[in-house]
């Protein structure tokens, strides 16, 4: 359980399993679990015996909505998130939001991040619903929720069938990750949830946007309380901003040497930028920082 097991000795577990159980090519491998267990099962899956057939049945709502969509799978690197992977699609995903009902309260917040950061790419109704769940989801009822695990399927669905290898479009549903991913990376994927880091990089993203003049700076107020309304994060005011910097400069979606960044311009629309400055990156650690204290 937990990022810091996403790596390549797990995988090396999985292919020693699955050469110890005699499977060939014919072999399906399951994924029943959270969104590491998918990721690690799999990347086994698409490197043993160069790839046989996998079948992905995620039980947390962050699995549900991200990760067991779009076949993309791997591990991470100790520098960089999801660095070695690939992309392989499984036959089938099963979701059946039941397992919902077994979740603890921070992986359902975890999960809630995810969707809210579709909602943002591309569709406002969803981010409306979140907002006016209750405050850190406490109660938040089954229609709405399977509503909403829906509405975040069919979007992310909708752009990998475009875009599956994210030759372009794909790139948008990295929205939060870039400084999702180096805050997991600089803390060893030991102080947040994937879902909690993508909830504090939507609030950074929205923040160089709005410095960049792409975004209202009312609407980065209304993303940056829609994101605190889903309930408490870890702190991030205690990390060195030159070693997230630096975890930066290690993301696989650096091109040219330039940092990919995915900033909102309003609820429900984004642009891809490669020019954003360190200046900027800095002034938006300050401000996420800042918000510590806002959290319910």
């Amino acid at each position: 359980d937990g990022e810091r097991y996403k790596t390549r000795d797990t995988v090396a577990l999985v292919h020693d399993g699955l050469l110890a159980a005699g499977l060939g090519r014919d072999a399906v491998v399951v994924a029943f679990g959270g969104g590491v267990v998918g990721d690690v099962a799999g990347f086994a899956a698409a490197t043993y015996m160069r790839g046989i057939d996998w079948v992905q049945v995620p039980t947390t709502l962050l699995a549900m909505v991200d990760s067991s969509i779009g076949g993309k799978v791997g591990v991470n690197h100790p520098k960089a998130k999801n660095l070695i992977g690939a992309f392989h699609q499984p036959r089938a995903v099963v979701a059946d939001p039941s397992f919902l009902d077994t979740l603890p309260p921070r992986e359902l917040r975890s999960g809630a991040y995810e969707i809210l950061k579709c909602g943002v790419i591309a569709d406002r109704a969803l981010v409306k619903s979140l907002q006016g769940a209750p405050a850190g989801l406490k109660g938040w009822g089954r229609a709405e929720l399977e509503n909403a695990v829906a509405s975040a399927c069919r979007i992310k669905a909708e752009v990998v069938e475009k875009d599956e290898r994210e030759g372009n479009l794909r790139r948008v549903l990295n929205l939060g990750h870039t400084l999702g991913h180096a805050l997991e990376a600089v803390t060893r994927y030991r102080r947040f949830t994937h879902g909690e880091a993508v909830g504090w990089g939507l609030v950074g993203a929205a923040w160089i946007a709005t410095r960049k003049e792409l975004l209202r700076e009312s609407v980065f107020d209304a993303i940056a309380a829609a994101v605190d309304h889903l309930g408490p994060r870890p702190r991030i005011s205690d990390l060195p901003p030159d070693k997230i910097l630096s975890a930066l400069a290690g993301d696989k979606k650096v091109r040219d040497g330039r940092l990919i960044f995915v900033l909102p311009t309003a609820v429900g629309r984004v642009e891809i930028r490669s020019d954003v400055k360190t200046a900027e990156i800095r002034h938006a650690l300050k401000v996420m920082a800042s918000r510590e204290a806002r959290m319910g």
